[in-house]
């Protein structure tokens, strides 16, 4: 960051009632379908400079963070061992990240798009945009923190109860290189 200001820094800190949105997806609708999930209900920092970059978040990214052979694995009994995935670090995705103000200037109403299942007209919020990027990005490692698993009670066909997790989740931080500046001005 130069002294004078004149580089924008790029720093947001941002919980679930203020204008931080950040999305991952998938460079080729062909590629498999693994990208982060970050929970709206949670704390997302962000910081890139245009180059490098980290993303804290709670949700899930479903890829290894090394390609096999997964030695660890290797001590524990068989059901005790993980579920693997077919993706390893790194991976390359498209980041796109929107800082927007936290109240709606105003609504613009439309015709539903889904006429047969909501037949009336759709309000959607409008709001001014302060800082907008998307970039290609090379995501080449991540720290799990913490497990934010939300466990919920049902019962089995016997109706004993049973503790399962359907989506288990993490609190972490994955890194990344802009590899592309792809962001529409």
């Amino acid at each position: 960051m130069s002294a004078s200001g004149s580089t924008i820094e790029r720093t947001i800190k941002s919980t679930v009632d203020t204008t931080l949105e950040v999305y991952f997806d998938t460079l080729d609708e062909s590629e498999p379908f693994s990208r982060p999930l970050i929970r709206d209900e949670t704390t997302i920092e962000y910081e890139c400079d245009g180059k490098e970059g980290v993303v804290s978040f709670d949700g899930y990214f479903r890829v290894e963070d090394h390609a096999p052979p997964y030695l660890e694995d290797d001590a524990l009994p068989m059901w005790e061992r993980p579920t693997r995935y077919s993706l390893w670090l790194p991976i390359k995705l498209r980041l796109f990240m929107r800082r927007r103000e936290k109240e709606p200037y105003g609504y613009k109403k439309e015709p539903s798009p889904f006429p047969s299942l909501i037949p009336w007209d759709v309000e959607y919020p409008l709001y001014h945009i302060l800082e907008e990027h998307e970039y290609i990005v090379e995501v080449y490692k991540r720290i799990k923190h913490e497990s934010t698993d939300r466990i919920s009670t049902i019962e089995d066909e016997d109706g004993t109860p049973m503790r399962v997790c359907f989506n288990p989740t993490h609190r972490q931080t994955v890194y990344f290189r802009v590899l592309e500046d792809i962001t529409r001005h």
